[in-house]
């Protein structure tokens, strides 16, 4: 059974586990290009913060993602809503592929959103990671992975566990670094690494468990 888990990282961690990232980074390249048929499967929605102009990292992660075969959609963090109406259309036509949230301050606050609106049909959302959330959010019960980054500068916030969570929740602490700040920490190259890692995680090694994940759609449906 799983347990929800609520960890605090400094940054030593951080560049740690980013020690890592070129011996993993190029098996997921190769991945990503053989498993052409496991990807398309995956659905990215990533959002931009107010204005949009200071999430710029959103799109760089964008092209770093969509050079290893997936297809991340951006949105306003005010467009939470049609997010929502997409997975509920295509959970309805019988999709049951991954669905992966990644947000920028208020498009950060704004992937508990559409977690919580799609939580009362049973959608599991596979993994949000989310750049300085603005507010003390709670993770909805339907998320099974959530990893906020955040520097606690007036801006960041750590992100709590919302009631019948059960997943895996880690609060990654870079107030440490003072080269980070609100307006730069999703165009950081080495947290955006540590994401695109994440991501290919969870779209091709989470495969196994995708027959009961269909069941437990099917039967919310």
């Amino acid at each position: 059974m799983q347990f929800a888990r609520l960890a605090r990282f400094t940054l030593l961690g951080v560049m740690a586990c980013a020690l890592l990232l070129p011996l993993s980074g190029s098996g997921s390249r190769a991945v990503a290009q053989s498993g052409a048929n496991a990807a398309p499967q995956v659905r990215i929605y990533m959002m931009r913060g107010l204005l949009g102009v200071f999430s710029l990292g959103i799109d760089t992660l964008a092209d770093r993602l969509r050079a290893q075969g997936y297809d991340p959609r951006i949105y306003a963090w005010d467009q939470w809503g049609s997010i929502a109406s997409d997975i509920l259309a295509r959970n309805r036509a019988g999709e049951t592929g991954q669905i992966i949230l990644i947000g920028h301050s208020l498009g950060s606050d704004s992937t508990i959103q559409v977690a919580s609106a799609v939580r009362q049909a049973n959608i599991p959302i596979d993994l949000i990671v989310t750049f300085d959330i603005t507010q003390p959010l709670r993770v909805p019960s339907n998320v099974q992975r959530f990893i906020n980054y955040y520097q606690d500068n007036g801006f960041g916030k750590v992100a709590q566990p919302g009631y019948g969570f059960t997943g895996e929740l880690v609060n990654v602490d870079l107030t440490a670094d003072h080269t980070v700040t609100h307006t730069n920490i999703d165009k950081n190259p080495r947290l955006q690494e540590l994401v695109v890692e994440k991501v290919f995680d969870v779209a091709f090694q989470q495969t196994k468990k995708t027959p009961a994940r269909q069941r437990k759609r099917q039967a919310g449906s």
